[in-house]
């Protein structure tokens, strides 16, 4: 709640992330898929491709921060690689990049 609250909010095309500097030497990562989203099948996979490309990206992220991934209701309609893509310019954006 208090990424939401205090973090900075970074939005693209398919994807949202909340940024919060937090006092470990660590990332943490939550990832919100809404029901609006599609059926639980639809929401486990856009988890899982999100787990998948954010734990590719974590060895280039600075560390010690707390990031929220929220989907949007359009990211269903992406492929992988755009999911990848768009993760990846909003990590740029929030100057996560070592």
């Amino acid at each position: 709640k208090r990424v939401f609250l205090e973090g900075r909010r970074i939005e693209g095309k398919n994807l949202i992330i909340f940024i919060l500097k937090n006092d470990y030497d660590f990332n943490r990562l939550g990832i919100i898929v809404k029901k609006e989203t599609g059926k639980a099948v639809v929401r486990n996979k856009t988890k899982r491709r999100l787990k998948e490309t954010s734990r590719l990206l974590n060895k280039k992220l600075l560390p010690g921060y707390d990031i929220i991934v929220l989907a949007k209701n359009n990211i269903r309609e992406s492929s992988y690689f755009e999911i990848c893509h768009d993760l990846e310019n909003l990590f740029y954006k929030g100057r996560l990049f070592l």
